[in-house]
């Protein structure tokens, strides 16, 4: 029973840690998830990653699974007061990113949130009550004072239609959501084993950002128009830091191949008289 005790109770849990100058990350650890988006099935639970951006304006990267309220806004209160927050940045409207955006606003409802315009779009049917917005297009820039200047890159398709990207150009952090993330549950804040977590950052890969390979590339191209990238602060497990230009290059490399495959299409039919299978074979 002890045992069961600590288990359920180490099943959800939050940890903080400061990543860079004015910079917190807050970091959703759900170590007992075993499956995501239905389709494919988790070795190693995940993370829902929230950002803290604190200059003369304070910005807030995100929010976290639903599942987590009460430890997510008990966190972040002891680390801000939330009227103190002036923008809440939407990488993209998913709801493991997004779940907490409507408690968010109905506590701090003079919030200004920044996002992409398809993502506002999708922000007014999942909040249902009025909100402060500023819609940004690619290299549009928000500038928080104490040199934090924040730019956004428009990422369509990774792997939701109303992602953006947002670089801190003071810190050099890098905020991508999905993009490079992996599914995959520790205390660790940074890529620092990465024989560890290069199985999970592959699979991931392929199960979500691989089918969309073109806008990879896209995005890619984008990203190299920004100044140096120091960390590149994910949405999902750890955040990357030692393996910055590898990890990023393994994903150039993957997504030009995934350019160039043929694509497999099956045929499913049963034929109780032949002539399905004569109709499948003509298709085929």
């Amino acid at each position: 029973m002890v045992l069961l005790t600590e288990k359920l109770k180490k099943r959800l849990t939050i940890n903080t840690i400061d990543i860079s100058e004015n910079t917190t990350a807050i970091r959703s650890l759900d170590w007992d998830r075993d499956r995501f988006d239905i389709e494919f099935g988790l070795q190693n639970g995940t993370t829902y990653n929230s950002f803290l951006i604190r200059g003369e304006k304070i910005a807030l990267v995100d929010t976290s699974h639903e599942k987590f309220r009460q430890l997510y806004f008990d966190t972040l209160t002891g680390l801000i007061n939330p009227q103190d927050i002036d923008y809440l940045i939407v990488s993209h409207t998913e709801p493991d990113h997004s779940g907490l955006v409507k408690d968010l606003l109905q506590l701090a409802p003079h919030i200004t949130v920044v996002a992409s315009k398809v993502a506002i779009q999708f922000l007014e049917d999942l909040v249902h009550q009025p909100f402060k917005r500023k819609i940004v297009k690619n290299g549009d820039r928000l500038e928080l004072g104490n040199g934090h200047e924040l730019e956004f890159v428009i990422a369509p398709n990774l792997h939701w239609p109303d992602t953006i990207f947002t670089f801190d150009h003071k810190t050099q952090i890098l905020y991508t959501c999905d993009a490079f993330g992996l599914h995959y549950c520790s205390e660790s804040t940074f890529d620092d084993d990465l024989a560890a977590i290069e199985a999970d950052f592959k699979y991931y890969y392929d199960c979500l950002m691989g089918p969309n390979a073109r806008s990879v590339l896209s995005a890619m191209k984008r990203m190299a128009e920004l100044n140096t990238i120091r960390i590149i602060a994910t949405g999902h497990g750890p955040l990357l830091y030692h393996n910055v230009e590898e990890l990023t290059s393994r994903y150039r490399h993957w997504s030009q191949g995934q350019t160039k495959a043929e694509t497999p299409v099956g045929i499913f039919y049963v034929s109780e008289y032949g002539f399905g299978t004569q109709i499948a074979q003509s298709i085929a």
